[in-house]
């Protein structure tokens, strides 16, 4: 048998910005190094995973909740085999 990779369902969402808001978008993802609409989306997966997060009053992960994303590198380390060359050695 021949197994075709299905294709992900995909759904149109448009939205109109200022210029002011897209020049934002083209900022973010050039400092990221990724492409604007990947930078709107790991905005979003961003998010949405640290809003599932059910952190303690007062936890560490609490205390420090304004502090994710704030640094730079890749979204996801495992994404990429590179950054993870030598881990655990």
């Amino acid at each position: 048998m021949n197994k075709q990779k299905e294709k992900k369902k995909t759904v149109w969402f448009g939205m109109k910005l200022t210029p002011e808001q897209k020049e934002k978008i083209r900022i973010l993802a050039r400092r990221r190094g990724v492409s604007q609409k990947r930078a709107v989306l790991d905005l979003v997966e961003q998010e949405v995973n640290e809003k599932s997060l059910k952190a303690k009053a007062g936890s560490l992960l609490d205390l420090n909740r304004d502090l994710y994303g704030s640094g730079r590198g890749p979204g996801d380390a495992s994404t990429n085999p590179k950054y993870l060359e030598g881990f655990g050695k």
